[in-house]
């Protein structure tokens, strides 16, 4: 089949060179199978394997998580039993100054008390001026009206016409070193 053609100088010595050549690459070729873990020489090729049952791998166990301390009880006050007033039902502090209970403001003074007169039905408020000004006064039903919605107002114990009124709001100019201005309605609740 070879022919002298081909190989010429061919001598026993380069055969026995190929086959050694090639028993070596057969045989680093059986070890990198092996070394790859997918051929036994132990075992027939031909055999057939037995089916291996996979394993199923478990989960790691989920981390535990600390629960949330309970809530700490707030403890609830005693209903505070209802007890009637003995004063009269007005808004009005005790010492009768409706000083905090109104809408007010004046320029050029300032304002030291608003006190109810029911004997007159008025809004007596006291005052001490520095110079000409206006008094503002946001009127309360509560405390004083009028049944036809109009009001008297009297500056030093005079007669005073010089003012505006808008609903319950009364703008009222004030003179100089005015000391008390009163509002007189139709009734005045203490």
């Amino acid at each position: 089949m070879w022919s002298r053609k081909f190989f010429p100088c061919m001598t026993s010595m380069d055969k026995a060179g190929i086959g050694i050549a090639i028993a070596i690459t057969s045989l680093t070729l059986v070890v990198g199978v092996i070394s790859a873990g997918s051929y036994s020489l132990f075992e027939n090729p031909l055999m057939q394997q037995e089916p291996t049952t996979p394993t199923i791998q478990e989960k790691p166990p989920a981390p535990t998580i600390q629960e949330k301390p309970p809530a700490p009880t707030i403890q609830e006050k005693p209903p505070v039993p209802y007890v009637p007033m003995k004063s009269s039902p007005s808004y009005a502090p005790s010492d009768g100054n409706l000083i905090d209970q109104l809408d007010w403001s004046i320029s050029n003074g300032d304002v030291s008390g608003m006190y109810i007169d029911k004997s007159s039905s008025s809004l007596i408020i006291y005052t001490s001026t520095t110079d000409n000004g206006e008094l503002f006064v946001g009127l309360n039903a509560d405390y004083i009206g009028s049944n036809d919605g109009t009001f008297f107002i009297i500056v030093d114990n005079q007669e005073h016409e010089d003012f505006e009124q808008a609903g319950m709001d009364l703008y009222i100019d004030i003179p100089a070193g005015t000391e008390s201005v009163e509002i007189i309605g139709s009734y005045a609740l203490s």
